[in-house]
């Protein structure tokens, strides 16, 4: 879903902080019906499996089938999403680490006899370590059926190679077609020129239910680089405020003072994950600091809400990249 965080009539700059009061209003009003209505969806068909890979598990789900358990990256959204009754054995980092074994005593004790796993070049650009494959060594001669699905050669292989283990071919061949025919839409809308645009990305986390939270920048050369802000020929401008002795975790860091963005200048500003944290830190910053009404994306009102994307829900590329270019054209 595209949540447009701005407003299309001109307005004074002393309306300015009443308009992001109310945007503020409307980004909770977001997140709690985010948070009842974006559960699983109802009518899949549930299969006595462990699934090891996010892009495999949300090709199932596509095809209509769900495992008993899955080890998927718990950064994805769909975790607390549409497949949150999914049981969890962990991240593909954990389990070859501090949780290693877990998924054998799982699959053991429930009498889970099939592992389906994802192979993928890259499967994290963020954590390199955090490869699928890297289970499947845990799983030999254990006495499971092991079959792998190889997203190495493209989508289309790899729903071909699904389709046929999870006895789901004509749900496969629909999923190609639809596919493709977003795909070839999207690539028409492409602009021929490069669009040239600032863009920071920042990802708000609100603490649990304390009603505390934090901002993060995403760093240059993460997941919106490579997906979204390169192919749109625009620029992430984060590496201008990840100041000397900021740690980078898994592609973010910790803005500690919303004014740092003023150093960026960026024309758009992008948010991921929760939006009330950024609004309402920017609403409150400008109060005593003008100069961040005077940043671009601030001023022009270029501020967006969009969803986290990692390259997990990979059928939704074409559709995520439509959002995108929407927000930076």
């Amino acid at each position: 879903m595209l949540k447009i965080v701005k407003d299309h009539f001109r307005i004074s700059q002393s309306g300015f902080n009443q308009v992001f009061c109310l945007l503020a209003a409307i980004a909770f009003v977001c997140l709690f019906a985010d948070t009842a209505f974006s559960g699983p969806k109802q009518g899949k068909e549930k299969i006595k499996a462990v699934i090891i890979g996010d892009r495999l598990v949300d090709m199932a789900y596509n095809l209509g089938v769900v495992p008993e358990a899955m080890v998927a990256r718990c950064i994805w959204p769909a975790m607390a999403g549409k497949v949150s009754t999914v049981k969890s054995l962990g991240c593909p980092r954990s389990i070859v680490t501090k949780r290693k074994g877990d998924v054998v005593r799982y699959a053991e004790e429930k009498g889970i006899k099939w592992i389906l796993i994802e192979k993928s070049e890259d499967f994290c650009i963020l954590a390199p370590d955090a490869d699928p494959m890297n289970i499947a060594l845990q799983l030999k001669d254990k006495g499971f059926k092991l079959d792998f699905v190889d997203f190495s050669q493209g989508l289309e292989p790899a729903l071909v190679q699904a389709g046929k283990l999870l006895s789901k071919e004509a749900e496969a061949d629909k999923l190609i077609k639809s596919y493709r025919s977003l795909l070839e839409k999207t690539k028409k809308k492409m602009p021929q020129k490069k669009l040239g645009k600032k863009v920071l990305v920042l990802h708000g986390i609100a603490r649990g239910k304390t009603g505390k939270f934090f901002i993060q920048a995403e760093a240059p050369d993460g997941y919106s680089d490579r997906f979204f802000i390169n192919p749109l020929g625009c620029v992430n401008v984060a590496g201008l405020i990840e100041h000397k002795g900021v740690k980078v975790t898994k592609g973010y860091f910790t803005i500690r003072k919303i004014a740092e963005i003023i150093e960026a200048k960026p024309d758009v500003i992008i948010i991921t994950g929760k939006s009330l944290p950024v609004q309402k830190a920017i609403n409150k910053a400008a109060k005593n600091n003008k100069a961040l009404l005077e940043i671009p994306a601030v001023k022009n009102r270029e501020i967006y809400s969009l969803p986290l994307y990692i390259d997990s829900e990979v059928i939704e590329y074409p559709y995520m990249l439509l959002l995108w270019l929407s927000a930076l054209s």
